[in-house]
């Protein structure tokens, strides 16, 4: 006999092919179930949600401040990615802080309390400094909304050494995961690596923006409209690839990518290969390398993948650089 699961939110969504899809959340506006209903896991899963629900938060607390923030128009705003990160570490600091009032957010010692609060996640830095950077935001939004009058997390520094923007694929690991991707897996990675396009651009990116051997799109993030020329090795298997519907890239169904479905896929494909530490996101540092081994500037790099001159000049010198100077071929 299973046990009745109580106020699990159920949404239909009729997708652009007719299909019509079922999605469940812990609860309106909760985090979303990914096991399937009726089954030992779908109820494991409810109870863990459902242990860090957030409470009614009393007026003038963090936890309030926090029901605000996420229904101010600022938050609204990010992007689906953003807030699906977001999400967790927000009902992280309700656990922690839910009942403080506000106007100790500014009093001496809140500072300490907060650095010792990223010190029990010490042995996961990055971790620890994602906890850090979203209550820091929430701190700027407390100030900006005239709440409290100063952020005591402003200046404070990472714990970790470095950022995703510095973290470059090996030929090593890129060889080991086309070895056992899927086809579609594998042409979003080379897609990647040929053209340095974050993740949702590239999903979404769809047959009309790409044109005898040339790539024209507006970037989602940067809204900047860029044009560019894929290698003629790729040029030649987008030609020769079925136009199975609007999009380049599509699952195994010939149907184009949902987030969620490809986050699934990839991370089957990294288990696969063993990799471990490495995102989707992690490409677009090998574009960098690549392209500049292979002669493009940094200001041609920069145009074509989004990044700050800066940023890709960071990612030459650690990554391509650094290995010339220890092999003794360094080109300066």
């Amino acid at each position: 006999m299973r046990a009745k699961v109580v106020g699990v939110h159920k949404v239909k969504r009729q997708l652009a092919n007719g299909e019509v899809r079922i999605h469940f959340y812990a609860w309106r506006g909760g985090p979303k179930m990914h096991a399937r209903p009726d089954t030992p896991e779908f109820l494991a899963d409810y109870l863990r949600l459902t242990k860090f629900k957030p409470r009614a938060a009393d007026e003038g607390t963090v936890g309030a401040l926090v029901a605000q923030y996420k229904s101010d128009p600022e938050y609204a705003k990010l992007a689906a990615p953003t807030k699906r990160s977001y999400e967790p570490i927000l009902l992280a600091i309700i656990q922690e802080y839910g009942d403080m009032p506000v106007e100790l957010l500014e009093e001496r010692g809140a500072r300490a309390d907060f650095l010792q609060w990223r010190s029990t996640m010490a042995d996961r830095p990055r971790t620890a400094d994602l906890h850090i950077a979203v209550l820091k935001r929430l701190l700027s939004y407390a100030v900006d909304r005239e709440i409290i009058r100063v952020n005591k997390l402003a200046g404070v520094k990472p714990l970790s050494s470095g950022t995703r923007r510095e973290k470059v694929w090996t030929d090593e690991q890129i060889a080991a995961l086309l070895a056992v991707a899927s086809p579609e897996i594998g042409l979003a990675v080379r897609m990647a690596l040929d053209t340095g396009q974050r993740q949702g651009d590239l999903l979404g990116l769809p047959w009309p923006a790409y044109k005898e051997g040339v790539i024209r799109f507006r970037q989602s993030k940067s809204k900047a409209m860029v044009a560019f020329k894929v290698s003629d090795e790729l040029a030649a298997f987008l030609d020769a690839l079925p136009r199975r519907t609007i999009t380049i890239l599509t699952n195994s169904r010939g149907r184009p990518w949902t987030s969620d479905g490809f986050r699934a896929s990839w991370a089957t494909t990294l288990g696969r290969a063993g990799i471990e530490g490495m995102t989707f996101h992690d490409l677009r540092g090998s574009f960098i390398t690549r392209k500049y081994a292979a002669g493009w500037s940094i200001k041609q790099i920069s145009e074509v993948s989004g990044h700050a001159e800066k940023q890709a000049e960071a990612i030459i010198r650690k990554h391509y650089l650094a290995v010339d100077l220890q092999t003794g071929d360094s080109t300066g």
